[in-house]
């Protein structure tokens, strides 16, 4: 018998293929794998021979993934409404600040900000909610082609959601991550850090514990919560 174990988490990597997509310009992304880390990995024996041979015979894994992939490329193309779920990513932000509330505790930091963008979010994913269950009620009961604009306008706030979460001038001192919701830690690149601009500060200021580093960890609260509130009127249809 074979047990399929299933892991999903964040995307971390600045050097992975990804990167540019989802770190730089804020495109949903995803990275799937049947299997863990093998002994030649990037190493001179890393070529389709071992492959070949050792690590995939019959290339059954390669054949289970490659229709993986298929199908989230046909039901993405397919769908009238792009299958994403926001919630979960409200989840996310949430946890993220419970994360920092106890990194910071004691210091000079209030997360008010922080923590009303995130009610806006959620406020807005309810909105998206409803609006997608009428849709798939109207849907139902008459011809989809009736609200076409309606539905455009619906994809184009759940395809430009993520892109909000990004800023122009990027993590301070890597501006080229853009997002200000997940990205490489500045001590792991290999890593990926919920609020990275927010942990790169946390990790100075409890080096430094001076009031500026402190003080810069409040500015990076403040960046958060704006990209937050901006992601939240995308998706609400505010900005559209």
């Amino acid at each position: 018998m074979t047990h399929l174990y299933i892991k999903i988490g964040r995307l971390g990597g600045g050097g992975s293929d990804y990167s540019a997509f989802v770190q730089h310009i804020g495109i949903p992304s995803v990275d799937m794998a049947i299997g863990s880390g093998y002994a030649v990995y990037h190493s001179l024996y890393d070529d389709f021979t071992w492959m070949e041979k050792y690590g995939d015979p019959m290339f059954r894994r390669h054949v289970a993934v490659a229709s993986i992939w298929g199908l989230v490329a046909l039901r993405l193309s397919d769908e009238e409404i792009l299958p994403f779920n926001y919630s979960s990513y409200a989840t996310e932000l949430e946890n993220g600040a419970v994360d920092i509330n106890k990194r910071v505790l004691g210091m000079p930091v209030s997360l008010s900000p922080l923590h009303r963008s995130i009610k806006q979010f959620n406020r807005a994913v309810l909105k998206v909610d409803s609006e997608l269950q009428a849709l798939q009620t109207w849907k139902f009961w008459s011809p989809w082609r009736n609200n076409p604009l309606r539905v455009r306008d619906l994809n184009d706030r759940l395809m430009m959601t993520e892109r909000a979460f990004t800023e122009w001038e990027g993590l301070s001192g890597r501006p080229w991550y853009k997002h200000m919701i997940y990205g490489p830690s500045l001590y792991n690149d290999y890593g990926a850090e919920v609020y990275p601009g927010a942990d790169d500060a946390i990790q100075t200021a409890k080096k430094t514990n001076t009031s500026e580093s402190w003080q810069s960890v409040q500015h990076e609260i403040h960046r958060i919560a704006r990209v937050i509130s901006q992601a939240a009127l995308v998706l609400s249809g505010g900005l559209t």
